[in-house]
């Protein structure tokens, strides 16, 4: 069973905190630092343009130091707030997961003795 990447906006955002990006770039983030990555390229460049869209990232062309200019993503004021929401609901969903684990983890041992 295999997510779709529901955190990509907070993933992205969050990497941009460290800078200005690409998309290539973006994705290659996930891939080395996700621990799961259900993340590919289809899906960034989605997510950035409705990150746009929603004003939490501008783009800009890059002229420097490339043959051709690159499209490359800032976080905005925007953003950071949109940020600090996702860290409040993943802070949620991570005590509800943790929770599930702690009952199946002891259902599970309990139906070891069966």
């Amino acid at each position: 069973m295999k997510h779709t990447g529901r955190h990509t906006d907070a993933f992205l955002l969050l990497f941009l905190t460290d800078g200005d990006r690409y998309g290539g770039e973006l994705l290659q983030k996930c891939e080395k630092e996700l621990p799961v990555n259900p993340i590919d390229s289809a899906i960034i460049y989605r997510t950035l343009k409705k990150l746009e869209t929603e004003g939490a990232v501008e783009s800009y062309l890059d002229t420097s130091n490339h043959d051709k200019p690159i499209k490359k993503y800032r976080i905005t004021t925007i953003g950071k707030k949109k940020l600090v929401d996702f860290q409040v609901d993943i802070e949620s969903k991570i005590k509800n997961l943790t929770f599930f684990m702690d009952k199946y983890n002891q259902w599970n041992d309990e139906s070891k003795h069966d």
